[in-house]
């Protein structure tokens, strides 16, 4: 794993209860490079004074504005696969499951190991809201991050479960319950790549998708720890998946991440171990000189893999005042910022999915498009969780429209898939024909 040094290690009474999972927390401590000794066991009554003396109570904050300082704590956990009458009857009994909201609420479910593995998207609800997307649902084993991207919630702490073997039949499961759904993306709610191969739920899904003739699991990072991926036997039924910034994103403003240069190299290693590879440049931000190093990332990147498409999407926020707590100003053209003031002053800031103006989103993409075009002319670029006029705006340049567009991370989105084999429902499905 990646040499991360966690404040403090706890472990929850029920995760103690199979030996399993604690020899897979003693795996990873050894990976941590500290004795299971340091690791302090918890109960339910523990969590909530645990929660206030290590200041979990608000999780919602994003990290640029928290100025959170070392790495995380790490809660080890475990599934307890609960009944929603299960999961009321212990939110009557904590009030953190039923007074919290947002992140931190879905993190106290997690503390309390009444998480489910997944989470739904809709597909109404997200056009509902003008975001082209689709229905879908992500699978997910921990919640908290390593990394410290600035504009990210999930730095302060992280918990994760450790019965992975448990976890992947669970897997199995919804797959049969959900036969429309051929690639799920694992995970969104933490970095996947960091804590292996001592963690293993990589592996695991890994060697279990190999044998599973219709569906496809996508292992999503801004990491470049793959070395153990690359004698895995995958069957092509991997897609590695990286969010790709620029050079200085990836230094100034998503710390302790692979660089950009890092995720490229660790993307050539697992194409030419058969992977399918994938970018997703998200969040983009639009630091001053952010054509120039749009440009010069594109151009490593193809000089390095041959990506099976790439999608775009903005940095999203609430406010002006909340950018300027998260970001370094020297980092942005002062001209961007008074073009937001004004926007936000002017009452037009209302969409925090679409905070910046059409038009300069419409400026970013087409310059983004037309770079990988230039260089690499059959390369499929879609735009991600984008609006209905903005994908009318692009269609022209990208061969896609809101209804009918191949990305990297959709419910339907097999090596190689095209916009022409795609089609949306009224009620937001992804639909191949």
């Amino acid at each position: 794993m990646k040499p991360f040094k966690p404040q403090n290690f706890y472990v929850t009474r029920w995760a103690t209860e199979d030996p399993v999972c604690v020899a897979r927390m003693e795996r990873m401590m050894a990976g941590f490079g500290r004795p299971a000794s340091d690791v302090r066991v918890i109960t339910e009554d523990d969590i909530e004074g645990l929660v206030r003396e290590r200041d979990w109570v608000d999780l919602n904050i994003r990290q640029g504005r928290v100025r959170f300082d070392g790495d995380p704590d790490v809660v080890f956990n475990r599934f307890k696969w609960s009944s929603a009458e299960e999961t009321a009857e212990l939110a009557a009994r904590y009030p953190l499951l039923s007074e919290t909201d947002g992140y931190t609420n879905q993190f106290m479910q997690m503390l309390y190991g009444s998480s489910a593995f997944y989470h739904r998207e809709s597909g109404k609800g997200k056009r509902d809201r003008d975001v082209c997307c689709w229905e879908l649902y992500d699978l997910h084993s921990a919640l908290g991050c390593f990394h410290k991207c600035q504009y990210c919630r999930r730095g302060r702490v992280t918990t994760l479960a450790l019965n992975v073997e448990e976890f992947v039949q669970h897997v199995d499961q919804l797959m049969v319950e959900n036969a429309w759904q051929k690639v799920f993306r694992y995970d969104v709610e933490t970095d996947c790549l960091i804590l292996e191969p001592e963690y293993g739920m990589c592996r695991a899904l890994v060697e279990h998708y190999a044998g599973v003739d219709d569906r496809y699991v996508i292992l999503f990072s801004k990491g470049d720890n793959v070395d153990f991926l690359l004698d895995l036997e995958h069957n092509g039924h991997t897609i590695m998946l990286w969010t790709l910034s620029t050079p200085t994103v990836s230094r100034r403003i998503e710390v302790d991440t692979a660089t950009t240069e890092e995720r490229i190299e660790a993307a050539r290693k697992c194409q030419e171990a058969g992977y399918t590879v994938r970018f997703k440049c998200k969040p983009i931000i639009p630091i001053g000189n952010w054509r120039e190093e749009a440009t010069e990332t594109f151009e490593k990147v193809f000089a390095a893999v041959e990506p099976d498409n790439i999608s775009l999407e903005m940095l999203f926020f609430n406010s002006v005042d909340e950018f300027k707590e998260l970001f370094d100003m020297s980092l942005f053209d002062p001209v961007f910022i008074r073009m937001m003031e004004e926007h936000e002053a002017a009452g037009l800031m209302t969409d925090h999915n679409h905070p910046m103006p059409e038009d300069f989103r419409h400026e970013v993409y087409e310059h983004y498009i037309n770079e990988i075009h230039r260089i690499s002319p059959n390369t499929r670029v879609s735009l991600c969780a984008e609006t209905r006029a903005m994908w009318s705006r692009v269609e022209g340049i990208t061969g896609m429209n809101a209804d009918s567009f191949a990305c990297n991370c959709s419910p339907i989105a097999v090596p190689g898939l095209r916009a022409a084999q795609v089609r949306t429902t009224e009620d937001g499905t992804a639909v191949m024909v």
